[in-house]
């Protein structure tokens, strides 16, 4: 009866692991998408501000 008992518990702990582990890994990819797209918004805006700034200092 323990040895069942002590089957479960350990079988729920390495389920619990395992979907941990994969959420894990799921939060970590996307995490690493929403970074590369934002580095890639934030350098178009850069880019955009820095050819305002070229035209309005060329204007007279």
């Amino acid at each position: 009866m323990i040895g069942l008992f002590l089957s479960e518990v350990v079988l729920f702990a390495v389920a619990a692991l395992l979907g941990f582990a994969i959420g894990w890994r799921v939060f970590s990819w996307s995490d690493g998408r929403r970074r590369r797209a934002e580095e890639q918004h934030i350098n178009t805006l850069r880019a955009a501000l820095s050819d305002a700034q070229v035209r309005r200092a060329r204007s007279p």
